[in-house]
């Protein structure tokens, strides 16, 4: 699990850079390497709650997956060029605060679960 922690983070740090570019750069472009890199993103985290659903983590498998869909609605429109942000935009910072609470979690070591003693009566 510290790996995949480890990887969210990276990605987090370069969905925040892709962000800032997108909505801060005075270029022309059409931004195909930042956008691209929110996709690979979301990619990543949409899978990643699928693989903790697998692992029976209900709660933050489903809470991952909606964060997705969050993001997906909340980035679809992103101004450009300082342009003024909607409130839809600013819902995006709801996954983002998620998965970087999720990748600290998946980063942290857990303890393991007390051995289970079976206990008998003479």
């Amino acid at each position: 699990m510290r790996w995949t922690g480890s990887l969210s983070f990276v990605l987090l740090v370069l969905a925040w850079l892709a962000l800032d570019d997108i909505t801060t750069d005075n270029a022309t472009g059409r931004f195909v390497p930042e956008y691209s890199m929110l996709v690979v993103g979301g990619i990543w985290f949409a899978a990643v709650g699928v693989w903790l659903l697998a692992r029976r983590r209900f709660v933050a498998g489903i809470l991952s997956l909606s964060a997705v869909a969050l993001a997906i609605v909340a980035f679809w429109s992103l101004p450009h060029h300082y342009g003024p942000a909607s409130l839809v935009n600013y819902l995006g910072l709801i996954p983002l605060a998620w998965f970087l609470g999720l990748a600290i979690w998946l980063v942290a070591p857990h303890r393991a679960a007390p051995p289970h003693r079976e206990i008998t009566v003479p």
